[in-house]
């Protein structure tokens, strides 16, 4: 319950008043403290402004410091080839592509039956390959031997399926599998039934196992897919289709027509790999604006620095409050900024055409921020582009500098050892003393106003007593008067 006072009954004096004012002297210390106690929390979220910036920074980085990065490629095909392709990292050449066969996996399919539940098979075994597979009363039915058969696919490379072919009395057919091209599998079945009586059941191949085979400037190359990985390094090499046959070749019985001495000869394609520099050039004027974002964020915490703020259209959701300013002059934004610019001119020796990234076209503004000559970059493209690699990624165990530059921003937002990790201690620590000491001014500061209140209340009572006896003497003297005037008459 609420505590009920009346101030200044006796003296007349504004005693609430009087107390509400002593006790924001009093409160002053406690509102530094939550002054410094909102300040922590602001330089944190400064902190986490920059992290954020340097995580931007080392995402523009991390697509420039793995040679794959770099040597970015593009491979062109004929839109009438039977292949497509796609490049990762892949030196520049032209290659002349035919397809001879596509890879095919082999299929085997069983005569229809009536139930895919009713227990069929007996007992007995299922033989692929070195695989045996036990038939006995718990897997016997169409649907039990088909879930045997897929738990050791693992082991004998062939999967089981199930087809309802829609017709009459006998529509459930088993389908066998193999994984890939190179899986080549006769199942033998020995079943009997309660009897002892040989039970009858066979699958016929409908389709063979065969490899893909292509040829690449002539040479032969053999696959389990249709997908041709490392055969050119770096390009991935999708079949679709068998190109134009040119010659028929000589046959050779039971050969395939790819083995033999006098083979088919096909139709190919030219695959050219070439240099990809507009994408070098996105990755590279992406790092060059996330570095920009960095440097600008840290200038804006000084105002001769701090570029001019862009109107926004109304309606346009406004871009978060840069804190920087509140870090202005910290040793650890500071170091930051002369990490990066270090780096940034770091030279690499690496014996190519290009050692540093002014060479680029890249100069540094005032404000710390890089400006990009897009001609000078483009000379460059065209005429070094091998070079880019030694540069931006290294070569032969020399850094480049985007590798330097991946390194050093691993450390700089490390969830354990970043910059952000550790000032969030620093604020933990510091927050917790700062409560602590709220909590024990706040229980001062009770004390204080109710020790005022209980003085105004003492010398409310003495000055009300007082009252008291001034009016009795006055009373008393009146009576006096009173009495005197009465005898004189």
């Amino acid at each position: 319950m609420a505590e009920i006072s009346f101030g200044g009954l006796a003296t007349g004096l504004p005693t609430e008043d009087i107390v509400a004012g002593l006790m924001r002297l009093e409160r002053r210390p406690l509102e530094r403290l939550e002054a410094q106690k909102e300040y922590e929390a602001t330089r944190l979220k400064a902190y986490a402004q920059l992290r954020d910036l340097l995580d931007g920074l080392r995402g523009a980085v991390a697509n420039l410091n793995l040679t794959s990065d770099v040597r970015t490629s593009k491979v062109e095909v004929p839109a009438n080839a039977p292949f497509t392709a796609t490049s990762n990292g892949a030196q520049t050449g032209s290659y002349d592509v035919a397809v001879a066969q596509l890879a095919q996996v082999q299929k085997s399919v069983s005569a229809g039956v009536a139930s895919t539940t009713d227990k069929i098979f007996g007992t007995g075994t299922l033989t692929l390959g070195d695989t045996v597979i036990t038939i006995d009363d718990s897997n016997n039915s169409l649907s039990g031997l088909v879930d045997a058969i897929n738990k050791q696919a693992g082991d004998s490379g062939v999967r089981a399926g199930i087809i309802n072919d829609g017709s009459g009395e006998s529509p459930y057919r088993m389908v066998l599998t193999g994984d890939n091209a190179g899986v080549n599998f006769d199942p033998v079945f020995a079943l009997q039934d309660g009897d002892g009586q040989a039970i009858d059941f066979s699958l016929d191949q409908v389709r063979s196992a065969q490899q893909a085979v292509a040829y690449v400037d002539g040479i032969k190359v053999v696959s389990d897919s249709n997908t041709l990985s490392g055969v050119v390094s770096g390009v991935t090499i999708n079949l679709h289709q068998v190109s134009d046959q040119l010659a028929n070749g000589t046959p050779e019985e039971g050969v395939p027509a790819h083995q033999w001495a006098d083979p088919p000869q096909f139709q190919s394609n030219v695959m050219a790999v070439t240099a990809d520099t507009s994408a070098l050039k996105e990755k590279i004027t992406n790092f060059v604006d996330a570095y920009n974002g960095v440097m600008k964020w840290i200038a804006a915490g000084y105002e001769r620095f701090a570029a001019p703020e862009s109107a926004s259209a109304e309606g346009d959701e406004k871009p978060p409050e840069n804190l920087s300013d509140v870090l202005r002059g910290d040793a650890t934004v500071n170091a930051v900024k002369r990490q990066l610019q270090a780096l940034l001119g770091s030279p690499v020796n690496s014996g190519g055409p290009l050692q540093a990234l002014s060479q680029l076209g890249m100069a540094t503004n005032r404000d710390g921020t890089l400006n990009l000559n897009n001609s000078r970059l483009d000379e460059q493209l065209e005429n070094n582009f091998s070079a880019f690699t030694a540069l931006l990624a290294g070569d032969n165990n020399v850094d480049g500098v985007m590798k330097k530059f991946n390194f050093a921003l691993l450390k700089l937002t490390g969830a354990r050892d970043g910059i952000y990790a550790a000032n969030q201690s620093r604020y933990d620590t510091t927050v917790r003393r700062i409560d602590g000491d709220i909590a024990r001014m706040e229980m001062l500061m009770d004390k204080k106003e109710e020790s005022l209140r209980a003085r105004f209340g003492a010398m409310e009572l003495l000055v009300s007593s007082m009252n008291s006896q001034s009016n009795f003497i006055t009373q008393q003297m009146d009576l006096m008067n009173n009495m005197m005037t009465g005898r004189r008459r």
